[in-house]
């Protein structure tokens, strides 16, 4: 026979996944492919990729992909969203936006409205979990996935900044957000200590004990993998050996940054990455 507690903590629970889906459950979903919007006059597309099995009775997590300068979202999209989505099963919905020039300026903050608007789209035309939204990218992605953390900490619950820099502004960024940073001793694009400078920034707004960490050498096909100590939101750093490459290769020589990704993300909201259901 249940307890009560533990009635009371299961009745608890289910109310609060009550209370973080969206609008959107319950809807017939739009179809997965490329969707275009109009964000400050000006014309913007995204791909949306729905699970194989999407169920509009559960609240899916979901991950925006930005693609790093010179690239595009089809590049994002036909790349798995950063091999993220070999591992969501059907948990998640993925975004992978347009930037314009093929960057992510964020002029006039006009790619965070964008981003607010696929936002938008998603909590009142899909089921979502609204406490999990997560960004990630590379180099130029990279710099935009830190931004929308700055600026949309009641949105994001947590980031991959992926060789990234200050480079798409941070309007805000005094409110946590879970934060891992991964970039390369031999990054001769965006040096390492650019990337160094986003980490302690991070650490300082989340409240974390500062360590020294120590990275491997350039060219050494190696990773270090430092957790802080933080009293508001974690902050994980992992500096590898090799260049400015959105796949690194580290230890053994794995390709480690989309499972580390995943593992952070899951840490984020204490989950192992799966659907929340409605009831």
């Amino acid at each position: 026979m249940i307890s009560v507690p533990a009635l009371a903590l299961a009745l608890l629970a289910a109310v609060q996944v009550v209370e973080s889906a969206s609008a959107g459950c319950g809807k017939a979903p739009p179809s997965s492919g490329t969707k275009s919007m109009t964000v400050n006059g000006k014309q913007r597309q995204y791909i949306l990729q729905l699970p194989n099995n999407y169920d509009a009775n559960k609240a899916h997590r979901v991950v925006i992909g930005y693609h790093w300068r010179d690239g595009s979202m089809n590049d994002v999209a036909n790349g798995g969203f950063y091999d993220l989505r070999s591992r969501a099963g059907d948990s998640t919905i993925f975004v992978a936006p347009n930037g314009l020039n093929a960057g992510w300026a964020n002029v006039g903050g006009e790619d965070i409205t964008f981003t607010d608007q696929i936002v938008d789209m998603l909590k009142n035309d899909l089921c979502v979990d609204e406490t999990q939204f997560f960004a990630t990218g590379w180099s130029y992605g990279g710099a935009m996935s830190h931004s929308v953390a700055c600026s949309r900490p009641d949105v994001f619950k947590a980031v991959a900044v992926i060789a990234g820099a200050q480079l798409s502004g941070c309007a805000g960024g005094t409110t946590p957000v879970a934060y891992l940073g991964i970039h390369g001793a031999a990054d001769n694009v965006l040096p390492i200590d650019l990337g160094r400078q986003l980490r302690d920034k991070w650490l300082q707004t989340n409240g974390c004990n500062y360590q020294g960490a120590q990275d491997p050498a350039p060219g050494q096909q190696a990773h270090i993998k430092t957790t802080y100590s933080c009293s508001r939101a974690p902050v994980t750093w992992i500096g590898h050996g090799g260049g400015h490459v959105p796949d690194p290769t580290g230890n053994n020589g794995v390709k480690f940054a989309p499972q580390e990704t995943w593992d952070f993300f899951d840490a984020a909201v204490g989950a192992a990455g799966a659907q929340s259901p409605m009831t």
